[in-house]
């Protein structure tokens, strides 16, 4: 049985135009490519989810994935599984 590796994930801080005021971004790279763009809810329309990171775009085995995570690690950690299980 072949067991897949966790690939080496890292994040880049990003201003995205959302055209809102969710503006706090991250690029998620995956050994260097480029997998996912998160982005940091906040302001007055997102008061039960406030500071949660959503899935805004997925590429890859991600395309179409919505999630929405509590905490940036939590995101993180989570696409790291879902590359390792492709």
């Amino acid at each position: 049985m072949v067991q897949a590796t966790a690939p080496n994930i890292t994040t880049v801080p990003i201003r995205i135009d959302t055209g809102s005021v969710d503006t706090d971004g991250r690029l998620v790279l995956a050994d260097g490519r480029l997998v996912a763009v998160l982005v940091r809810l906040g302001g007055e329309t997102h008061v039960d989810i406030h500071n949660s990171w959503f899935l805004e775009a997925g590429f890859g085995v991600l395309s179409g994935e919505e999630q929405l995570f509590r905490t940036l690690e939590h995101a993180v950690d989570w696409i790291g599984r879902r590359l390792a299980t492709g």
